[in-house]
């Protein structure tokens, strides 16, 4: 079986980061190296990762100071770029990317590795997750090529093809990569088999309300080049399938047009933006359904 990093990027997690580490403390197969990244927290965030890094050799602590200006997911970006200077002389194969607020089941990676190991493009790959939302678990609307950052795995050759994650001022950052990924010839896939569960509601890192965190994913969707009727076909889509109701997918679509009156550029390439277009054109006109060719050898 292949060896894996983890890097996990943290700021004020002190309610979760204990379970995420003991989720990976059970993992079938451990990292060779854990990487946690203590993003400028003001709470028990750091002191709770220490006494883990003190009983652990493979897990390392490191702090980062905030800089002030940077955006939440700028600086996101930021702390996993600290973490990877660390690791630069590790021998590895993967780099997995975690959440501090993540549980995940004892054989998630020893999965994800299998699904690498049997599809050679395969060049990301993740699982899917679900929210505890006031000690709810609610089910989040998932594209199969689509891996979300917080349980991401790279293979290590596509991560350097496309010079690893571009700080988004409005996120994204993790569809980004999956794109520039498909654009440099790798597979990309989300199996829905392997679940692990989000301990709070997704984007409240930076927000607290769903509404505005709704309204900033449209603002989000805008800088990522989302084709405009790719992007109503979606909101419409979301006013009935992601909460809050009607108002969810009015809220992103607004927030869409709201960006394209801001008159600030996108942080990514024109070459980048006709590839996105063109690839969300291709699934509006034919039904949303993936070419085989570019799905895994085994996706389930």
């Amino acid at each position: 079986m292949s060896n894996y990093v983890i890097i996990t990027p943290a700021f004020n997690e002190e309610k979760y980061i204990e379970s995420t580490i003991k989720s990976v403390l059970s993992q079938t197969i451990k990292p060779v190296s854990w990487i946690i990244v203590d993003d400028g927290s003001t709470d028990e965030t750091g002191n709770i990762i220490k006494k883990y890094a003190e009983q652990y050799t493979w897990i390392k602590y490191l702090y980062r100071k905030k800089v002030a200006g940077q955006t939440y997911y700028g600086s996101n970006v930021y702390a996993i770029e600290e973490g990877l200077k660390i690791i630069e002389n590790v021998d590895y194969e993967y780099l997995a990317i975690l959440d501090a607020d993540i549980s995940l089941p004892p054989d998630y990676y020893a999965r994800i590795l299998s699904k690498f190991d049997k599809d050679n493009e395969l060049g990301i790959a993740s699982g899917v997750y679900i929210v505890r939302n006031n000690n709810r678990l609610e089910q989040v609307l998932n594209d199969r090529r689509s891996c979300p950052k917080n349980i991401m795995v790279f293979r290590q050759k596509c991560f350097m093809d496309i010079n690893g994650f571009i700080p988004m001022k409005y996120g994204g950052e993790d569809t980004i990569a999956c794109f520039m990924a498909r654009m440099n010839g790798w597979k990309t896939w989300s199996f829905p088999d392997m679940v692990v569960i989000h301990n709070k509601p997704v984007g409240t890192g930076h927000s607290k309300s769903m509404l505005k965190i709704r309204f900033r994913l449209g603002i989000g969707e805008y800088f990522l080049a989302t084709h405009p009727l790719f992007l109503l076909i979606k909101s419409l889509r979301r006013c009935f399938r992601e909460t809050p109701f009607i108002l969810g997918g009015i809220l992103r679509l607004m927030g869409y047009i709201y960006a394209c009156f801001m008159n600030e550029p996108r942080q990514i390439s024109i070459d980048l933006i006709k590839f996105i277009q063109k690839e969300q054109l291709q699934r509006v006109f034919k039904g949303n359904k993936i070419p085989s060719e570019h799905q895994p050898k085994v996706s389930l």
